[in-house]
């Protein structure tokens, strides 16, 4: 799911994402407030915000996404997967309306970090990988939350938490490209070649399509550099 730029879906994976967050929604008017109904909605407002390019959209969905995660914790402040979905929706608001991305920013590490202590496995260890990415991206203090550092430490703990998952070893490549640490990235490469076509029988089905277009376009990617640079 991260960086934070939208992914480039096609139609079939749109209408998956609109029906499922339809589908969300009605539950969630079911059982208006509860921690169990609200994470699945404010899921469903970020995959399907991810699948537009729509800015006010965009919005409206995170808006849906932060607003029930927001009311859930109120009587659920332990639930790991609504501090997860909440950021994963602030960021969504950062990136359309980057004049107020500081405060959204900051509010995102909290609630990753509540996450990480609550269900530090949750989505396949999003929290720390969510972290890393946002400690990556951001410019450090006073204008951001960024930190190598810390970057490092949260996306090798994602991998070290969750080595099953491709994405969480495709980011901790990119970032030791980023850092010029070729030896690094080109083992950690060979780590992931090794385990893809397990992840390949365990993330399968129509749930997954959109991730492994994304990941195999990566995993190119990465390839060629790597060969470049060899």
């Amino acid at each position: 799911m991260l960086g934070f730029a939208p992914l480039l879906r096609g139609d079939t994976a749109l209408q998956r994402a609109t029906r499922l967050h339809e589908q969300a929604r009605a539950e969630y008017q079911k059982a208006s407030g509860s921690a169990s109904m609200a994470w699945p909605l404010a899921r469903a407002c970020f995959d399907r915000a991810e699948a537009l390019t729509s800015k006010p959209v965009r919005i409206a969905l995170a808006k849906e996404g932060v607003e029930a995660c927001r009311r859930a914790l109120k009587d659920s402040p332990a639930d790991a997967a609504c501090h997860y979905y909440l950021a994963l929706n602030l960021g969504i608001l950062a990136q359309e309306q980057p004049l107020r991305a500081l405060g959204w920013v900051r509010d995102m590490e909290s609630h990753w970090q509540s996450c990480r202590l609550l269900d530090p496995g949750f989505d396949h260890a999003g929290a720390d990988r969510s972290l890393g990415m946002l400690y990556a991206q951001c410019p450090p203090s006073p204008l951001g939350v960024g930190s190598r550092s810390k970057a490092r430490s949260h996306l090798s703990r994602a991998v070290e938490s969750a080595p099953e998952y491709p994405e969480n070893r495709l980011l901790w490549i990119g970032f030791l490209l980023d850092r010029g640490e070729q030896e690094a990235a080109a083992e950690a490469f060979r780590s992931l070649e090794a385990r893809l076509p397990e992840a390949r029988t365990r993330f399968k089905g129509e749930t997954w399509d959109s991730s492994w277009t994304q990941w195999d376009r990566q995993i190119e990617a990465f390839r060629a550099k790597l060969a470049t640079r060899s």
